[in-house]
Parts: structure tokens; C-alpha cells; sequence
């Protein structure tokens, strides 16, 4: 597996906003999640499912409120959930066999 993006933008075709903040977001910026995000984002989608998961861990990553990521539009969580699914599927290279 080539080396993962360690941060990207996610140009939104859609801006979204979060009322109680008065912000409005064009774009996303994602990076690696760290191990309790991880977590939060298994225990999400035992508890309510994949794309509610998926939302929450965008949220926690991003600094975007939940609430925002909510009326997302459906192309732009794609965009997102592809490179976050990066790390979440990740699995380091063997060994070569080589010792020092």
C-alpha cells in the first residue's frame, strides 16, 4: 500500500453551515484520526450504523459540528468517508525478514 495522505482538503460542491456558530463551511479539512476517535467511530456504528459513524468520525476529525456534517451533501461525504476509510483500512507492509 502506497503512503496514506496524512492531511487533505475536501472542497465542498455544496457549503454547509452551522447555525448556532453562524459559520458556513466550503471546504473540510481531514488529517489521520487518532486511536479514541477510532474508537468513537466503532462504537457509533455498532450503536446507530455506518453513515452515522462515518458523519461522527468526519465531526471529531474535522472540527466541523456534527450538526453541519448532517446537511452535507451526499457527494462531498463520499469524498470524505473515501479517505478516512484510508486509514480505517490501513494494515502496515510485512516484515521484510531482515534483522540488524
Amino acid at each position: 500500500m502506497s503512503e496514506l495522505e496524512r492531511t487533505k482538503t475536501i472542497p465542498l460542491v455544496k457549503a454547509i453551515s452551522h447555525e448556532a456558530t453562524k459559520t458556513t463551511y466550503e471546504a473540510i479539512e481531514l488529517s489521520e484520526p487518532v486511536l479514541i476517535q477510532v474508537q468513537q467511530f466503532y462504537d457509533e456504528q455498532a450503536k446507530s450504523g455506518s453513515l452515522s459513524a462515518m458523519g461522527l468520525l468526519i465531526s471529531l476529525v474535522s472540527n466541523v459540528p456534527r450538526e453541519a456534517i448532517k446537511k452535507m451533501a451526499f457527494t462531498d461525504y463520499k469524498a470524505c468517508e473515501v479517505y478516512m476509510m484510508g486509514f480505517l483500512a490501513y494494515s502496515p507492509p510485512p516484515e521484510s525478514g531482515v534483522t540488524n
